[in-house]
C-alpha cells in the first residue's frame, strides 16, 4: 500500500510541475497533504522518526491554507526534488521491520 501511495505522490508532484489552474493546484495540495499524512502515520507505526519528521514537514509545506511566499519556479524545483526523494525511498531496500508489516 505504501508503494502505491508513493507512486500517487510522484504522479501528482510531476503533474504539478506543469502549468495548471490555481483550483487544480489547490486540489493537488489537499490530496498531497492527505497522502503525506498517511505516510507520516506509517512512519510513526514503524518507529521511523526521520521519516515522520520529513513527512510532517512536507504536510506543512504543501498545506493550502496559509500560502508560503515562494516564486513559482522555486516551488517547481522543490516539487522535483521531493519527487526524486520519494523515488529514492521506493528504490531503497526493504528493512526487516517493513517485511514484518507487509
Amino acid at each position: 500500500m505504501e508503494k502505491a501511495l508513493k507512486f500517487g505522490i510522484i504522479f501528482l508532484l510531476v503533474a504539478s510541475v506543469f502549468s495548471l489552474p490555481k483550483d487544480l493546484q489547490e486540489l493537488i495540495h489537499f490530496i498531497l497533504i492527505a497522502l503525506f499524512g498517511i505516510l507520516a502515520y506509517n512512519s510513526h507505526v514503524e518507529a521511523n522518526i526521520k521519516g515522520l519528521g520529513f513527512y510532517i514537514a512536507l504536510v506543512i509545506l504543501y498545506q493550502p491554507f496559509v500560502l508560503i511566499p515562494l516564486e513559482p519556479i522555486i516551488f517547481k524545483v522543490i516539487n522535483g526534488l521531493v519527487a526524486l526523494f520519494i523515488v529514492f525511498t521506493l528504490l531503497k531496500p526493504v528493512t526487516k521491520i517493513n517485511k514484518v508489516l507487509d
